[in-house]
């Protein structure tokens, strides 16, 4: 099937322009074409049509290939314009070459035709796709441009083959240094991290490069006003066929004000933890009545929460005191239900586990009733009437035996 060739002839030869469209046609072209031999002509059907190649004679009554290439110039056409003429002079191709022609073919030599189009075609595909690769160029370079005018990053790119590096100057900014002072290298960059951070930095810079870890760091620059900053760094490096390493690119921002208010939060989270903690000694008060025996007395209500402050309180008391007893006064106590007196078997229990005796005082008539009424068990641990009852209790059994008689 023949290949489809839209074709421009500017000749004022009627026979001419039959013979090399015969050419065209040996050489599995199928063209299609308009013919001109006047600028006005030519002009008018460029406007009008689109053509893939021009094939020119050089002389016609009032026309010539240099005005007809100056034509294609005026309206920025890039196409193939191939001299087709009888014999003429080597100043004249010259100077029609230089003009812009892209072949020239004389017309006793028509078999050279069809290959100088086929030649001026690829040229053609060439220079259309390295224009197209130069404006993609430009427009990346563009973009670029704007990324690290727009952008709060410092960006950087070293290039591993050669060790050379680029800098922007929001890098130099964030990190603080004068001019001159950050060259051109990756040496020098590491060179401006803290001391005490500079070894973590270079291991996880190797760590990427060797075994493709993430790099995501963070770092303190002391700049050179001496001021102390965190900076944060990432890239991503790209690797050859032989998996080495050949080029790394990334960001470098200032964290200063998000270190700052982390360690604003930490102080108050610690704050926070101190509070929590002298509430709970005051919710839940431990009282070493003497050697061995503490009381922890029960205020308000019971629920989940504050059953578990109690029970780490109470046995912290246990193992620091080292006592003997521990006792339980309910006294202070809201509310008994049948939660309440599962945590206080709960507790008491814990407490013999770590080797002391749990003793709960203070329950009240009516708390016994609700006790009763809820089933709660209680009949396994020593349950007094008061305080002054525990005490006795704790002090006869510390007693020592009478001896027999």
């Amino acid at each position: 099937m023949d290949t489809p060739l839209r074709v421009l002839l500017v000749e004022d030869s009627e026979l001419d322009a039959r013979l090399i469209l015969r050419e065209l046609k040996r050489g599995g072209y199928g063209p299609s074409h308009e013919r001109v031999h006047t600028p006005e002509g030519m002009a008018d059907i460029l406007a009008r049509q689109a053509y893939d190649v021009v094939l020119c004679d050089h002389s016609m009554p009032r026309f010539d290939s240099l005005s007809a290439l100056r034509i294609l110039k005026e309206r920025g056409l890039d196409l193939p314009f191939i001299l087709v003429s009888g014999s003429i002079g080597e100043t004249i191709v010259a100077e029609v070459m230089r003009a812009g022609a892209h072949d020239y073919v004389l017309k006793s030599d028509l078999q050279r035709l069809v290959p100088a189009i086929e030649r001026a075609l690829r040229d053609l595909d060439e220079r259309r796709e390295r224009r197209r690769a130069e404006i993609a160029l430009k427009e990346s370079e563009e973009r670029f441009a704007l990324a690290v005018q727009g952008s709060r990053d410092g960006l950087w790119d070293w290039n591993l083959v050669t060790g050379g590096a680029y800098y922007s100057e929001r890098f130099k900014d964030i990190l603080g240094c004068r001019d001159g002072a950050l060259r051109d290298s990756i040496e020098s960059f590491l060179s401006l991290i803290h001391e005490e951070d500079r070894d973590y930095v270079a291991s996880a810079l190797r760590g990427h490069l060797e075994r493709r870890d993430p790099y995501d760091v963070e770092f303190r620059r002391r700049t050179d006003a001496g001021e102390l900053r965190w900076l944060c760094s990432r890239g991503q490096a790209l690797w050859d066929d032989e998996g080495r390493a050949t080029r790394m690119a990334g960001s470098l921002s200032d964290i200063t004000a998000r270190k700052q208010a982390e360690a604003t939060l930490l102080d108050k989270l610690d704050i926070i933890e101190r509070q929590q903690e002298a509430i709970r000694e005051l919710s839940t008060p431990i009282i070493e009545v003497w050697d061995g025996v503490i009381t922890m007395p029960v205020f308000g209500a019971v629920d989940e929460h504050r059953a578990e402050q109690m029970m780490d309180v109470l046995l912290h008391a246990v193992v620091r005191t080292r006592c003997r007893s521990a006792i339980i006064d309910l006294t202070g106590a809201d509310v008994i239900d049948h939660r309440t007196g599962d945590h206080v078997m709960r507790l008491v229990r814990a407490v013999e586990l770590l080797g002391a005796r749990g003793i709960v005082v203070g329950i009240r008539a009516e708390v016994a009733q609700t006790i009763v009424s809820l089933g709660v068990d209680l009949s396994r641990i020593i349950t007094l009437a008061n305080l002054r009852d525990a005490l006795v209790h704790c002090m006869g059994s510390a007693a020592p035996p009478s001896p027999r008689r």
